[in-house]
């Protein structure tokens, strides 16, 4: 029954809802007096819940006037945990600029919770992100709506840019603003010896598991790593359904060097094991950004990554292991990609992937991790979002 009704829900939503929706024919007003809303997922533990406190963090930094609204109770969605409104404005003047950290397919709940005639008396931004070189149709009806776009790579503007005349810019995550508090102690509190050779790769099951490809990891660090007791990988994971979930603990099984752990992790914890890894892993097949290798780089963790879509912003030979790949059909039962057609994304080579595994831990071992922050905070600025506005402004004739 609750598929079927999310079925249904599906559809009105891509069919109605986002065609009721009006479109703002405010200017956009950008200077250090105007309120400027940013809409997100604030209070949860995942990737469009931290673009969202990037951004905010970014703007206040910036010395503008920033209100913070989480969308967790929109979504009939439990807090994860309290963000603080500290040095956010917390009055009642109306925001001049909302910018949503929700795609296209979130966007009408928060829309309706603000009302339409609130709506319309802003200049409304979409923060999306998208993994494949054109978007889907229910996003190309939610630029009819908003008023400009940003999104974190290239590689999403490109595939948003094929559909509109309004401004599309290329806001990459400001990272470092939130890698403060980083926990200790992770290898012990694993059961690890601290000598272990640690390989860490973070995704969540939510996200299309064919997307970001842990298997590929799995089966090539098998390979790389024959006669290694000492290499452990560790495959961080949340909201896995049981068949999911199954397949991954059908790939490690009888492999007691390989761990995976389903749950949520504070964040402190998560930052921790991503610090006291070795090596950084993901061998998915597209990125819009890839948060997790952006938060590994500015932590001095090297990485090894798949060399195509939108990390490929801010890796490189000179900071990154970058594995081979091709472009294969799409092809996966999620529905955010049931509209994939004739799209490709990227199939790691096995040679290259085996390849590299070996190289980077030989590199590790003979020389110590090397230092990545300094190749990789030139391509992620801190004051990206203000430098955005100004962008949009200077392009309307401001």
């Amino acid at each position: 029954m609750k598929k079927f009704l999310r079925t249904i829900y599906r559809f009105l939503r891509s069919i109605l809802f986002q065609r009721i929706i009006p479109e703002s024919n405010q200017a956009l007003k950008f200077n250090n007096d105007v309120v400027i809303e940013v809409i997100g997922f604030l209070e949860s533990y995942s990737g469009i819940g931290e673009s969202a406190r990037l951004c905010a963090l970014s703007l206040k930094d910036s010395g503008l006037k920033v209100k913070c609204t989480s969308v967790e109770p929109v979504f009939r969605k439990k807090s994860a945990f309290t963000w603080s409104q500290d040095g956010f404005y917390t009055g009642d003047e109306a925001p001049a600029i909302r910018i949503f950290h929700l795609n296209p397919p979130m966007m009408p709940p928060a829309i309706f919770a603000i009302g339409f005639k609130g709506y319309v008396r802003s200049f409304n931004i979409g923060y999306w992100a998208w993994e494949l070189e054109d978007i889907p149709s229910e996003w190309r009806k939610a630029l009819r709506y908003v008023n400009a776009v940003m999104t974190p790579s290239s590689f999403t503007t490109n595939a948003v840019k094929k559909h509109t005349d309004k401004p599309v810019i290329t806001v990459p995550h400001p990272v470092d603003y939130n890698l403060q508090e980083v926990n200790a102690g992770i290898k012990s509190k694993l059961g690890m010896p601290d000598s272990s050779f640690l390989i860490s790769s973070i995704f969540s099951f939510g996200s299309a598991l064919e997307r970001k490809n842990p298997e590929s990891l799995i089966v090539n660090f098998k390979k790389a790593f024959v006669n290694h007791e000492d290499v452990r990988l560790v495959l961080k994971s949340n909201s896995g359904n049981p068949e999911e979930k199954n397949k991954i603990l059908d790939l490690i099984a009888k492999n007691s060097r390989i761990i995976l752990i389903d749950e949520s992790w504070d964040r402190a914890d998560v930052l921790g094991l991503i610090k006291e890894s070795d090596l950084y892993a993901s061998f998915h097949r597209s990125e819009g950004f890839g948060l997790t290798i952006a938060e590994a780089l500015l932590l001095d963790t090297p990485v090894i990554v798949t060399n195509w879509s939108g990390n490929m912003d801010f890796c490189n030979e000179e900071n990154a292991f970058l594995v081979e790949t091709k472009l294969v059909p799409v092809v996966t039962n999620n529905p955010e990609f049931k509209e994939s057609g004739d799209q490709f994304w990227a199939e790691v080579n096995p040679d290259s992937a085996i390849t590299k595994l070996k190289e980077a831990f030989e590199s590790i071992k003979l020389n110590g991790k090397p230092s990545t922050k300094s190749l990789t905070s030139k391509f992620l600025k801190r004051d990206c979002y203000a430098i955005a506005l100004e962008m949009i402004k200077k392009d309307s004739g401001q």
